[in-house]
């Protein structure tokens, strides 16, 4: 838990553009800014946000967001308070505490290189390891609620602090309380996490294993694993280091679809695309089995539409990835929304699914969130 010796200091109203702290590279200016390095820092946050009665927001490593064009009128508070502590250390698993300021990626590094099996998967994820909890992020098979065992979280309505458990983070598919049904109610300061330490690649996707099956490697070690995936990655998700290419990482929400819902998803492929597109449809709907629900993933949606490098503005479609778009440069947040809908409303129109978009959408008026959700 960060130190409490510290105490806070503000930016000034108005000083401090966001842009910078997120991996879009788009945002406006906060009213106060606050870099949270002590649990003071959090605390003064808070009472700031409620002596001048403003709307606070916790921005983590930027990855997941959207910020408006004029951006947050309102005290974003930015952790920034790093450290991974070993917990337990016992025959078959490790415990760790892990700030909610720790980049995710330097994490599973970490885990990688003292051979700890379970995060993996999850690596050259950008962002924050509080934003991954958050979103409870997955990838090629894994997700952050697999291995979750705590939250240490501050209440904003109190300052006083708890712990959750995993059950109270109530994880399901990219989400948790935290964005859910009690966003803005907590600050993450830290989450407790237990790895493995004996454990089985997860190769079931078919990138991760077309890689190992072309090099001819039948059980990769965890390194070869993580290379693996930020080499996938590094091809489909370009990882956001600077303006030209800046993106929040997947911004469509993949598909979970009842039998009656993919029936209607198959008819309306069968009447609007060639007969190419509805035998990749099957194909898919085999290739990820589920005992209840049919998984598509909304990339193949977005390609069969013809989106793909589709631009408005200095927003673009990702060619590799279509799930992802792109800030090739001086890109607003006017331009990503604008394509953003004008791609839902294209996929609702030939396929009659409605996609939902992964990012928060902050500093955005109702009035703009109702128009960027009205796709009549």
């Amino acid at each position: 838990m960060p130190s409490r010796s510290r105490a806070f200091a503000f930016v000034p109203s108005r000083a401090a553009p966001l842009k910078p702290y997120t991996t879009f590279k788009i945002g406006g200016p906060a009213n106060y800014f606050v870099h949270a390095a002590a649990m003071d820092d959090f605390l003064g946050a808070l009472q700031l946000a409620s002596a001048q009665s403003l709307p606070l927001f916790v921005l983590g490593g930027g990855s997941n967001i959207l910020v408006s064009d004029r951006g947050f009128d309102g005290v974003v508070v930015h952790p920034a308070c790093r450290g991974i502590e070993l917990l337990n250390d016992r025959s078959e698993t490790v415990t760790l505490q892990v700030a909610a300021a720790e980049t995710w990626d330097d994490l599973v590094s970490h885990a990688v290189d003292h051979h700890w099996w379970g995060i993996e998967n999850l690596s050259h994820i950008p962002g924050q390891a509080g934003a991954a909890l958050v979103q409870n992020v997955g990838a090629y098979g894994q997700q952050v609620s697999n291995v979750v065992q705590s939250a240490e979280v501050v209440e904003t309505a109190t300052g006083s602090t708890r712990v959750l458990s995993a059950a109270e983070c109530e994880f399901g598919y990219r989400r948790s309380i935290f964005n859910s049904t009690a966003r803005g109610q907590f600050i993450i300061v830290s989450l407790t996490l237990r790895l493995a330490k004996d454990g089985s690649p997860q190769l079931d996707y078919p990138d991760v294993r077309s890689y190992f099956e072309e090099r001819g490697i039948a059980q990769p070690s965890l390194s070869e694993i993580r290379q693996a995936i930020i080499t996938i990655r590094d091809r489909k998700f370009p990882f956001p280091r600077e303006e030209r290419g800046g993106n929040a990482g997947s911004f469509f929400k993949n598909l979970s679809l009842a039998e009656t819902e993919y029936a209607a998803l198959q008819a309306n492929v069968a009447r609007n695309f060639p007969h190419a597109a509805l035998e990749r449809l099957e194909a898919i709907r085999h290739r990820f089995p589920s005992a209840d629900r049919i998984k598509i993933p909304t990339a193949f949606l977005i390609e069969i539409c013809g989106l793909k490098g589709h631009r408005i503005g200095g927003a673009q479609v990702n060619e590799n990835q279509p799930l992802v778009l792109l800030n090739q440069g001086g890109a607003t947040a006017q331009d990503v929304m604008a394509l953003a809908k004008h791609v839902r409303k294209t996929v609702r129109t030939r396929t009659g699914m409605a996609i939902a978009v992964e990012p928060e959408l902050v500093g955005f008026t109702g009035t703009e969130i109702i128009d960027f959700n009205n796709l009549d």
